[in-house]
């Protein structure tokens, strides 16, 4: 990446949480996120910190294919358009893919607690500015619009390779080690793609 992208990149945090946010004060117009089952006993302190991290990766894969209701209304050029509806596509895909393991393995939740309330409340403010950005008509448009969202999709994945990561080091069951190794190789791909498109369209002009 070069020092352009980076600077670009660092000015963003924790995007993939503010895209859900962004769907929720958006499109639901709820002040807080739906409030989950009460915790089942989790057989240790492992499995019930590792749920957070699948949980909270699910609470972002399923959250990101419903941007298409804002984004429909935007003008993008032909290659965001085919990038931001395979991202989409991807994140709904992955969702599905979470439920079918969990369906399987009981121990596995995706409704765990993955931040106080105070944390919830700062990332759904960082959301609701973000999205004014977005927003048809008023919000950004073509270059800077288009450049805004390609990074909050990189920004994204590069949370999520790294959340995965630290997940794939603590899994102990065999399978689902290998369904996470699966979805970093997924997210690596995708973010090396996106850093591709940034430097060669978006940084040098």
């Amino acid at each position: 990446m070069n020092m352009q992208t980076a600077n670009a990149v660092a000015r963003r945090t924790s995007p993939i949480a503010i895209a859900a946010v962004i769907v929720t004060a958006l499109l639901l117009g709820c002040g807080k996120p739906a409030e989950p089952k009460p915790a089942a006993a989790e057989p240790g302190k492992l499995r019930a910190e590792l749920n957070v991290g699948y949980s909270l990766l699910y609470q972002q894969a399923d959250g990101i294919p419903k941007m298409k209701w804002i984004l429909m209304f935007k003008d993008k050029g032909n290659e965001l358009d085919q990038t931001a509806t395979g991202m989409m596509e991807y994140y709904k895909q992955l969702a599905q893919s979470m439920e079918q393991v969990a369906a399987k393995n009981p121990a596995l939740r995706l409704d765990a607690v993955t931040m106080p309330d105070i944390l919830v409340d700062t990332r759904k403010a960082i959301g609701i500015d973000m999205a004014k950005d977005f927003a048809p008509l008023v919000g950004n448009s073509g270059v800077a619009f288009e450049r805004e969202l390609v990074l909050m999709f990189y920004n994204a994945l590069d949370e999520q390779r790294h959340l995965v990561g630290v997940m794939i080091e603590r899994e102990p069951e065999p399978g689902l080690k290998s369904f996470l190794e699966k979805i970093r190789t997924q997210l690596e791909g995708k973010r090396s793609k996106l850093e591709d498109l940034l430097n060669r369209r978006y940084f040098k002009q």
